[in-house]
């Protein structure tokens, strides 16, 4: 009876620890909002950055986009319904198919989520959507849906911890997991999935292009250091020498 049970246990008990992460991270997220003076100034800030870098203007891009608008519940329905579940999903696979793997996932996962954290608490920033002027349309409330309230400072959601963007972050590693552990010769089509993110966040103003760029470089760096890690673990040149050394002693 026992050995029955232990698989569909582990998997309990590997899910209770994913929800409890994203818990945490929903609380603390919420508890790093009310700075909406700084987030306003950030956003500023950022935006002259990207001049400066000479990325594509957000709002030149979503006003030439909306010439034809029927593209944008569309884009709405994916930021809102496809990131959590895609990384559920993607997760779940791992953990059923890929196992081996799955630690090294998890830590990626759990180090994106405490960096994101810690860029809210020390960097609000107010989405493009919420900047005053009218240079950008909020799609999710014109359009719908919508996963945020009509004001910030209601609800649960921080509205002004848009640095860093996880859901391209997460895209990234979706994309790259399906790719690097996935058999099929089509898992190459899934790299279409955090391009068509980082367009979406950003044609919805609900990021800017450094918002995604910093939320994949958080998931490129955790997987460079679980890579480090995994290597340590394997035993290099020196102990096999010594191995040897001993066993011919």
């Amino acid at each position: 009876m026992l050995p029955r049970l232990a698989v569909p246990l582990a998997f309990a008990v590997q899910a209770a620890l994913v929800a409890l992460l994203f818990a945490m991270y929903g609380y603390g997220r919420h508890l790093a909002d009310g700075r909406p003076d700084e987030a306003f100034a950030n956003a500023e800030r950022v935006l002259d950055l990207e001049r400066a870098l000479r990325l594509p203007d957000e709002a030149a891009l979503q006003d030439t986009a909306l010439r034809w608008d029927g593209w944008a519940r569309i884009a709405n329905e994916y930021y809102v319904r496809v990131h959590f579940p895609a990384t559920f999903l993607f997760l779940a696979w791992i953990w059923i198919w890929r196992r081996p793997a799955w630690p090294r996932l998890l830590a990626v996962v759990a180090f994106s989520l405490a960096a994101a954290l810690a860029v809210h608490a020390l960097y609000p920033l107010a989405p493009p959507r919420l900047l005053p002027g009218g240079d950008f349309v909020d799609l999710m409330n014109v359009y719908g849906p919508s996963s945020y309230s009509t004001e910030p400072g209601e609800g649960m959601t921080n509205q002004f911890a848009a640095m860093p963007s996880l859901h391209v972050g997460w895209a990234l590693l979706v994309a790259w997991g399906v790719i690097r552990y996935g058999r099929a010769r089509l898992r190459w089509l899934v790299a279409a999935h955090p391009v068509v993110t980082l367009l979406v966040v950003v044609l919805t103003a609900n990021h800017y292009w450094l918002d995604g760029i910093v939320g994949s470089a958080i998931v490129v760096s955790a997987l460079a250091v679980t890579v480090r890690l995994e290597e340590g673990r394997r035993p290099g040149r020196a102990g096999l020498s010594a191995r040897r050394d001993s066993v011919g002693a």
